[in-house]
């Protein structure tokens, strides 16, 4: 499982350089929440990556923390980042205030309050994370429907919903066969930043040029 860790860390890094450039084109704020939560993810796949090389009790209680918590502030930011993509998308008369976008970080604190109750903790990641793909999914549709430059971005959702039900709803996958579903999260990741891109060169390219 070492090599699938490492697979995992390269394109957390990859994607956390990428997003970083996309926040600094235009200013755009809506690819800052994005890129907050590819940093925390990678700080997690560092930290699951030195759990396994110096197998150590104490490394791995403090990595399980930060892998548990880690997922929970990397759904709320990814939220926060899709609500801004919706606001953003809309007429500047129809957009809602901008302070509704850090709603998502309620979730933070209705996780701290089940954190000693597995069962709990299980169903409300469940609901974040299944939450966060068919928001997704739902918008990308639309982005998809409007502007052909988005249909890479909408397959990175479909493959980010293959590797959450993979993970949740296929048995034994979790235990025996985690390789499967991290390697269709590494897809989605991966096929989400060239989506990105891909649709940041298109817009670009029709930014009217100023005439002199």
């Amino acid at each position: 499982m070492l090599w699938v860790v490492l697979l995992l860390l390269l394109i957390s890094g990859y994607a956390a350089f990428k997003l970083f450039r996309f926040t600094q084109n235009r200013g755009r704020l809506k690819f800052l929440g994005l890129t907050i939560s590819a940093v925390i993810f990678l700080v997690m796949q560092l930290s699951v990556f030195i759990a396994l090389i110096i197998n150590n009790s104490d490394f791995d209680t403090a990595s399980n923390i930060i892998v548990e918590w880690g997922q929970i502030f990397c759904m709320a930011f990814i939220l926060s980042s899709l609500a801004i993509f919706i606001r953003d998308s809309k007429p500047a008369f129809a957009q809602f205030p901008m302070a509704y976008t850090a709603l998502p970080f309620l979730i933070v604190f209705s996780y701290y309050l089940v954190k000693d109750t597995y069962a709990l903790k299980n169903w409300l990641l469940t609901i974040y994370q299944g939450g966060a793909i068919t928001v997704a999914l739902l918008m990308y549709a639309i982005y998809s429907y409007r502007r052909k430059e988005y249909n890479l971005v909408l397959v990175s959702a479909v493959l980010f919903l293959l590797s959450y039900l993979t993970f949740w709803y296929v048995p034994g996958v979790k235990e025996n066969y985690a390789w499967l579903w991290k390697l269709l999260l590494g897809a989605g990741i991966i096929t989400a930043i060239q989506g990105y891109e891909h649709a940041d060169v298109s817009l670009e390219s029709e930014v009217p040029v100023e005439q002199h």
